[in-house]
């Protein structure tokens, strides 16, 4: 058979070629290959990683081409298109993808698809049992304020124990996030022995730094490295009973932070001033009223509680001598409970007389306290874990 026009021969060949050999063999190898791309990716967030963003725009272009081939063939019957001059002008538009097609596959499998996924740092806390007392009110005002002027470096809040002042200091943290004051928040634990590496992990894992490879030398210079970058950073070092060793931990000290910020919670402000702080807050005990409607939130109290319960909650929400550790303590061992009896009991065993040689008055008042809850315990295997437990060293 013979055709007027050499032209047309060379445009069936190209429908035959185009359709049936380049385009199915490139798209059918973009599209198994991307499978592979695609695992990673899933890997990747399976795994808590942050997923590269040139990794999801290759993911969304790969998708597009796919689902461009799929229509294309859904038109045709069984892959036959009767329309040769449209097929014709659709497989070169596809072939001149193939290319593009290639390069995905390639840079899909150079592409480094997972980042490493930052910790959370005081955002991770809720606020749902934070109660905002009218008592304490001043003392955080001050410390947003203290903590927002540039001339402040080591900033403490002392307080005796119970006072609430781990509380305190991650609801100012998460307001300074909130306002942009700080890049990050970070807090900690010291303790009483304090864990240098576990310090030092606790710090690092929010900015997304890691330590692998790294010789004990060499962690405190990787943190101060990081921590001195120009960031605003703010460190909430917790519970803190003695001095510290900012060169230990790779904490920035004094004139060198550059932006880096400290902020201390401790009992004895005598710890506070030996840190060269620029400032202390102390934190004072709640007001009577404060004390009440604190206990009442422990204990799930209301107004359409019984009156003789609520007496009786009165009068132990004052025998806890307005120490919130306490007050949550007692109260909430106390939640739930209607027999009057119970309640007798908890108020009894704290209007009791107790001395204990050596230990302060105030932590008497806390010892009591602990010792109301621990009696009011229904779960025995709760009561021997509890027990278990204050066999350990205190950290």
């Amino acid at each position: 058979m013979e055709y007027p026009n050499g032209s047309r021969v060379k445009l069936m060949s190209q429908v035959i070629y185009v359709a049936s050999h380049v385009l199915l063999r490139i798209l059918k190898k973009k599209e198994l290959g991307w499978k592979t791309v695609k695992q990673s990716v899933d890997l990747a967030t399976r795994g808590g990683e942050n997923v590269h963003g040139s990794a999801l725009f290759l993911e969304e272009e790969a998708d597009k081409l796919i689902l461009d081939d799929t229509k294309t063939n859904q038109k045709c019957f069984f892959g036959f298109c009767p329309h040769c001059i449209w097929r014709y002008k659709r497989g070169k538009e596809l072939a001149n993808k193939k290319e593009h097609i290639k390069k995905l596959l390639e840079t899909g499998k150079e592409l480094a698809i997972g980042l490493p996924a930052y910790l959370l740092d005081v955002e991770r806390y809720s606020s749902q049992h934070y109660i905002s007392f009218k008592s304490r009110e001043s003392k955080y005002i001050e410390l947003l304020n203290v903590l927002k002027d540039d001339n402040n470096y080591i900033i403490g809040l002392q307080g005796m124990g119970g006072t609430r002042k781990t509380t305190m200091v991650k609801e100012v943290g998460k307001k300074l996030k909130q306002s942009n004051q700080f890049t990050q928040i970070i807090d900690t634990t010291m303790s009483f022995s304090p864990d240098i590496k576990k310090i030092q992990d606790d710090v690092a894992g929010p900015l997304g730094l890691k330590f692998d490879d790294c010789n004990d030398s060499d962690r405190p210079k990787k943190l101060w490295s990081r921590l001195t970058n120009g960031k605003k950073i703010l460190l909430i070092l917790d519970d803190v009973w003695g001095d510290i060793d900012f060169n230990e931990l790779g904490i920035p000290y004094s004139g060198n932070h550059k932006g880096c910020k400290i902020l201390v919670t401790a009992c004895n402000l005598l710890v506070c001033n030996r840190l060269g702080r620029s400032k202390t807050i102390q934190l004072d005990l709640l007001s009577e009223e404060d004390t009440w409607i604190m206990f009442q939130r422990h204990a799930g109290l209301s107004k359409t509680s019984t009156k003789n319960l609520l007496e009786k909650g009165r009068k132990i929400a004052y025998e806890c001598k307005m120490l919130t550790i306490a007050i949550a303590v007692i109260a909430s061992s106390l939640k739930g409970e209607q027999r009057r009896e119970e309640w007798d009991v908890a108020l009894n065993s704290l209007q009791k007389h107790m001395s204990m040689h050596g230990v302060d008055d105030e932590l008497l008042k806390i010892y009591k306290c602990l010792q109301v809850s621990y009696d009011n315990m229904k779960n025995e295997k709760a009561k021997r874990l509890f027990l278990w437990c204050s066999v350990f060293q205190v950290q």
